[in-house]
């Protein structure tokens, strides 16, 4: 089974998210003197090489290329404001601001625009690095996103135009919905005239799309903006209708959860709108009450449709579903959507208390975190080499910080760093956040009920307080609160075996939150470093100690020896904050410091964090290099502390784990609801296949029989297992299992005609082992429409799964109707 290849305490993923921070931190700037704004290059342009040296060189733009522009947007506003709060790096704010102010002024339709002052989503005219012009596609799910990017660059920097912008571009789709029963409420584009494929009969036409707008939307209304009389509450409204009683009935139909993606059509099922769904329906399961069997239908589903291709043969790889962005795209670039739908399986995991997503979602996660350099280039390649992630910045960038991250929320047990301290997730975007020994001070935009936190900390918190109210601990002491848990206000404990703990605080109505116990880390203030040339001091309440270091000449250093696994640089970022260049036992780090950030100064702020270091000594030097980044206003770089630790742990990214319960599924069945059998037993539709019908294909249309046969299923009490199936010359079942014995059981009948050319002998494999050879159905059934059960006991897992391969013989296709895997005493 795959495991784990990284040896950091820190784990895999901490330093996949921080390789792909650094990436952005270092990434070239652009002047003025080129761009209508100065910011880093990736803000304006999203093709890039990187080689494996880490040297990243900016391709050439084109008008084309510039449309992902949109897209790109909404992963830099998705991922950052999660990094600031993850990190405590001020970065984060600066990049966001740049981006959202070059949209806003630069990137909207004019006044005189059907959607006026509304974003150019797609803006495939005029030049990168300039304004965009009409005639680009307004793409209303990208322009959603960047709605809601635009209600986090506010919340993140307190700029109030980005939420007047906001609330104007709600104002628009609640002006513009369709009310209409069983009606699409917004179609695709709002100038489909200017889309190649906009004419056509379903060039316009929005399906899972629609979920960003609802995302869009129900922010508005959590910031207490609901439209005129209500509109944009009534527009939310005749979304959800439509997601309810139109989309997820077509679960199984193939652009369901497609027509997304800006290059192209895409009237197949895609990726991003199949995190979408799952995510709105696990935020809003009061609304969706059938959501666990959906979720996982849609999820799973994206498995089967992907994975038709001979040009990427997605599948499982050493038990890890690997597979590309749909049916009709990558090649081999097989590792980095795994990684896209681990994130929302995680969740799916927690709240559906379903061991079988979280060992799917950990052995995706570890196979996602093998193609990365620590140079920060990616072989996305499964076989190795560079796919799609060589021009597409925001797949090294913004993608990793953001799916890492996400992931970390819902599993920090097995996937956060080991002794150190993050909160990992907050209800509300988090404003400001200070990383100190023994004290983490956070301040959030808002904390609407229930709101509930979680950390995972190198120390058992001794006093946690909430606007400065201690908050009671809960629970009994042990276990993590939940959302709808009663009591309003409080927190809740859960030590792990390194000896860090998993904190849980709920805060409803409360956002100014400290938490302190006694933390291992060790921090040497400034009057305790060796400082060398002009470094004046500065006083103020506000830095550790009352006192900060401050210097913008070049050649001024700091020098610091200690003895540990980690490290962090405390200082200040301010407006005229510089660059200063970080060495590690005389190693040049990829990354500095870059001390500016666009809003007010931001007190005890991580302006250099690395962790994963081999145990022992260790010599960190802070080099000032007198320059600043084309926004700042100076160059200076102030240092308040430097905090380290000595303590150890194991990162425990679970193994050998997976579901040892039964598992049942019904081939070709599309019903959104388990079928329930004589015996009381769940069977679910049949996802988690293989059939490679060819490359731009729908398994589904092609290889599902889900219309009921017709008449009597006999010797059976449950005539219902048998009805529907799937028939294709070859096609196979990957079980996620656990370790152990199990019995495989097969349910099948001949329902197809005696003359169908179809119906030939099939051979049945159960992880390469020949279980069942050149079998006439009806000949071992004993005739047609007549059930046949096949048990096969002993079945030992390969690689974690339990592979059933049905094979057509003599030009005929085999077939199965159910399946089920019980585990053996």
């Amino acid at each position: 089974m795959i495991a784990p290849w990284y040896r950091g305490q820190n784990g895999q993923i901490d330093r996949r998210v921080r390789t792909a921070a650094e990436f952005l931190k270092r990434y070239p700037w652009v002047g003025r003197d080129k761009s209508v704004m100065a910011g880093p290059h990736y803000v304006f342009n999203a093709r890039v090489d990187l080689d494996a040296q880490g040297t990243i060189q900016v391709l050439p733009a084109t008008d084309a290329m510039n449309g992902n522009l949109g897209q790109r947007f909404k992963y830099i506003t998705e991922s950052l404001p999660r990094y600031y709060r993850y990190s405590g790096d001020p970065m984060a704010v600066g990049h966001v601001k740049i981006a959202a102010d070059f949209y806003l002024d630069y990137c909207l339709t004019p006044a005189d625009h059907p959607w006026p002052r509304f974003p150019i989503s797609v803006p495939v005219k005029g030049k990168p690095y300039g304004r965009a012009e009409p005639g680009g596609y307004v793409q209303l799910d990208l322009a959603a996103g960047i709605g809601l990017g635009m209600i986090r660059a506010h919340q993140l920097t307190g700029e109030r135009r980005y939420l007047e912008a906001a609330r104007h571009w709600g104002d628009l789709f609640a002006a513009r919905c369709d009310h209409r029963p069983k009606a699409r409420p917004w179609g695709r584009y709002a100038n489909p005239q200017d889309v190649p494929w906009g004419a056509s009969a379903t060039g316009n036409v929005q399906t899972g799309g629609v979920v960003n707008v609802l995302v869009f939307l129900d922010a508005l209304i959590r910031l207490g903006y609901r439209g005129r009389e209500g509109a944009i509450e009534k527009a939310r409204d005749a979304g959800r209708a439509y997601l309810g009683d139109t989309l997820l009935p077509a679960w199984h139909v193939w652009d369901t959860w497609g027509r997304h993606y800006w290059d192209w059509e895409h009237p197949v099922h895609g990726i991003v709108t199949t995190g979408w769904v799952s995510q709105y329906l696990m935020d809003h399961p009061e609304s969706f009450p059938n959501w666990k069997h959906d979720v996982r239908n849609v999820l799973t589903l994206f498995f089967h449709h992907a994975c038709v291709s001979p040009q990427s043969n997605g599948d499982v790889y050493s038990g890890a579903w690997a597979f590309p962005e749909g049916s009709s795209c990558c090649g081999r670039s097989l590792d980095i959507c795994p990684v896209f739908l681990s994130r929302y399986l995680a969740r799916y995991a927690v709240q559906a208390q379903d061991p079988w997503a979280r060992e799917v979602a950990r052995r995706a996660m570890i196979l996602g975190t093998y193609h990365f350099h620590e140079t920060g280039m990616v072989e996305d390649n499964i076989d190795g080499g560079q796919i799609t992630a060589r021009e597409w910045s925001e797949l090294i960038g913004p993608g990793p910080i953001l799916c890492g991250l996400e992931f970390m929320e819902w599993l920090p047990e097995i996937s956060a760093p080991s002794r150190e301290n993050h909160l990992v997730r907050s209800a509300g975007t988090v404003t400001s956040i200070e990383y100190g020994k023994g004290r983490i001070a956070y301040t959030t935009f808002d904390a609407p009920a229930p709101a509930v936190d979680v950390l995972r900390l190198a120390f058992r918190p001794t006093r946690i307080a909430a606007d400065g109210q201690d908050l009671p601990l809960q629970s009994g002491g042990t276990g993590c609160l939940s959302a709808s848990a009663p009591g309003g206000t409080g927190y809740s404990l859960k030590p792990l075996p390194d000896g860090d703990w998993i904190v849980s605080i709920r805060h409803d109505g409360k956002k100014s939150i400290l938490v302190e116990g006694d933390d291992p880390q060790e921090a040497a203030d400034d009057g305790r470093l060796e400082f060398q040339g002009a470094w004046p001091l500065v006083s103020d309440a506000r830095d550790c100690g009352g006192t900060v270091r401050r210097s913008d000449q070049a050649g001024s250093a700091l020098v610091h020896r200690f003895e540990g696994n980690q490290v962090r640089v405390i200082g200040r970022a301010d407006p005229a904050g510089g660059l200063a260049d970080v060495f590690l036992d005389g190693v040049k780090q990829p990354a500095g410091i870059d001390a500016w950030v666009p809003t007010p100064t931001r007190h005890r702020q991580v302006l250099f964090a690395q962790s994963g270091l081999a145990g022992g000594l260790h010599a960190l030097k802070i080099l000032v290099r007198g320059e600043r980044n084309p926004c700042s206003a100076g160059s200076s770089v102030w240092i308040d502390a430097v905090q380290t630790s000595r303590a150890t742990g194991n990162f425990d990214f679970g193994t050998g784990s997976g579901p040892t319960g039964p598992q049942r599924m019904i081939f070709g069945y599309t019903g959104r609801t388990p079928y329930v059998d004589s015996a009381k037993n769940p069977w679910l539709p049949a996802t988690e296949l293989v059939i490679r019908s060819g490359h731009h294909t729908d398994p589904v249309a092609l290889c599902w029989r889900t219309q009921p046969a017709a008449g009597l299923i006999a010797d059976t009490p449950d005539p219902e297992l048998y009805r529907y199936g799937v028939q294709a010359p070859e096609f196979w079942a990957n079980l996620t299992v656990g370790p152990g014995s199990y019995r495989v059981r097969l349910r099948l009948a001949e329902t197809r005609s005696p003359t169908d050319p179809a119906r030939k002998p099939m051979t049945i494999r159960i992880n390469g082992r020949a279980v069942v050879t050149a079998m006439d159905l009806a000949a071992k059934a004993g005739g047609f429409h007549k059930a046949l059960e096949l048990t096969f006991d002993g079945i030992q897992p390969k690689n974690g799964v339990i592979e059933v391969r049905f094979l057509g013989m003599g030009g005929g296709k085999a077939m199965v109707q159910a399946l089920e895997v019980l585990p053996e005493q």
